[in-house]
């Protein structure tokens, strides 16, 4: 960048730092509503989604990029504030080997259950205890590519985190990257696990749960849709609440010594199965 109207910020101690900083860990997320993104792929992808950009950050010395360079000037031109960072405080906001010289801190969007309609063909998605920042943003790129209407963390309440059940933050930084973007343009619900069986329930949406031990095949799945598919998380799997809750229990058949396969491959398998029956419906 040849130019850059942004205020320098030169030290650990500074305020905006600090603030920055503090949406690596959840506590600072959930105290602010904000969450950070980093790298050119990702700051474009919010800004074509039209997510709500707050402020961004840039270190101009690795911001060679002339997309990443137009983009910057875009997010300036049209009055998004941000700092300048320094390149030693600019590496410490993002785990990328490669720092891209642009991030961005967006505020974080939560779909309320009131009032969500299941269209006829929809298909859904909710993920119960998901330990892995890595594997729910796996999960949620997935979800976007097979066309999934919507994602539920499910857990005890709105809030629910520290516990057995709750989810992986889709808004750690981890979480973001794996997504590449697709964050971004999903509906996300998060809400008490009863709240969202009783509302499958009353839209006339079929449970499907996934488990090794799932009396069914998961090529035999016949479900007309609208459905949404259950995944549990790697250690615990489902919890009964939902298995009993399911109106149908897959499973994906391993063939050599395993006996299962990983949480977001197996979300990948069965999505993509659930989507190719639902087009030929």
């Amino acid at each position: 960048m040849h130019e850059n109207k942004y205020s320098l910020v030169t030290h650990a101690h500074d305020h905006r730092f600090l603030t920055l900083r503090s949406l690596q860990n959840p506590q600072g997320r959930t105290r602010t509503g904000f969450y950070l993104i980093e790298g050119i792929r990702h700051v474009a992808r919010a800004v074509q989604c039209h997510a709500p950009v707050h402020s961004v950050f840039v270190e101009p010395s690795v911001l060679s990029n002339r997309f990443g360079q137009k983009l910057a000037r875009r997010l300036r031109n049209a009055g998004v504030p941000g700092v300048q960072l320094l390149p030693q405080l600019y590496r410490e906001l993002t785990p990328a080997t490669e720092p891209q010289g642009i991030g961005a801190v967006l505020r974080r969007h939560w779909t309320p259950l009131a009032g969500l309609r299941a269209s006829p063909a929809s298909l859904w998605l909710a993920i119960e205890s998901i330990d892995a920042p890595g594997n729910l943003g796996t999960i949620i790129r997935t979800a976007e590519a097979t066309g999934v209407g919507g994602i539920f963390v499910l857990g005890p309440g709105t809030e629910c985190s520290n516990t057995a059940r709750s989810s992986a933050d889709p808004w750690d930084p981890a979480t973001v990257r794996a997504s590449m973007g697709s964050l971004f343009s999903q509906k996300l619900v998060r809400c008490a696990t009863h709240d969202f069986i009783n509302w499958a329930r009353n839209s006339g949406v079929a449970m499907v749960g996934s488990s090794p031990g799932g009396l069914l095949n998961y090529k035999a799945l016949r479900c007309r849709p609208p459905a949404v598919l259950l995944i549990g998380g790697e250690r615990h799997g489902l919890s009964d609440q939902l298995i009993e809750a399911a109106d149908f229990m897959v499973r994906i058949p391993m063939r050599g010594g395993c006996d299962s396969i990983n949480v977001a491959v197996a979300a990948g398998v069965l999505l993509f199965e659930m989507a190719n029956q639902y087009a030929r419906w």
